[in-house]
């Protein structure tokens, strides 16, 4: 990692700003490096554009459209991917991830976002992806607290951690999918490759 991208990478961690923990982040550089047929790219949960740079920096014919609701991490993320000269391959979209209608076809859909809104997202972009795109999903352990309700006392993080849980059983039980969770990568993370 260069000088560059480390500081976007500490101000983001400095600032609570909700970037991908760095073990998943190899394993996503990695998973990506390892298939090269990965050119396309659609990203839920931008952030300021952390892990878009990493994986458009892979190769230099990768194209990234990426969606982020919050209006200040968009415009960081703006900067941040400008500042790489990248923003002719990384596009960022403002708006909630379910909302963005495209007829392009994506190699991998990556997953950061709304953790509840999961499944929703999955299946709004199932249509644009093809036999053999993957999908995947971080955050699904949620620091230990999906398998293990008694790290948390809040009710409403329960109420999250319910809903993780069950999303998660249902990507490993999705016929569509072949699914592999690896819960101690990141803060779990699940592969989904569609069947076709």
């Amino acid at each position: 990692m260069n000088e560059q991208l480390k500081k976007i990478h500490d101000k983001a961690r400095k600032e609570d700003v909700p970037i991908m923990l760095d073990g998943g982040m190899e394993f996503l550089l990695s998973f990506i490096r390892e298939h090269e047929n990965i050119r396309d790219i659609l990203e839920i949960g931008t952030a300021v554009g952390y892990s878009s740079i990493r994986m458009a920096l892979l190769r230099w014919d990768m194209r990234i459209d990426t969606l982020e609701i919050n209006p200040d991490m968009a415009e960081q993320a703006v900067e941040n991917i400008a500042s790489y000269g990248l923003s002719d391959r990384i596009h960022v979209h403002l708006m909630d991830g379910a909302q963005f209608e495209t007829d392009r076809i994506y190699d991998l859909v990556f997953v950061d976002a709304a953790k509840s809104q999961y499944r929703r997202y999955m299946e709004h972009f199932l249509p644009n992806t093809m036999k053999g795109s993957v999908f995947i999903f971080d955050n699904l352990a949620f620091h230990g607290i999906v398998d293990n309700e008694s790290l948390s006392t809040n009710r409403s993080t329960i109420q999250m951690m319910h809903k993780i849980r069950k999303f998660r059983n249902h990507l490993l039980e999705d016929e569509r999918f072949d699914t592999i969770y690896y819960p101690d990568i990141g803060d779990g993370i699940a592969v989904a490759k569609v069947k076709g």
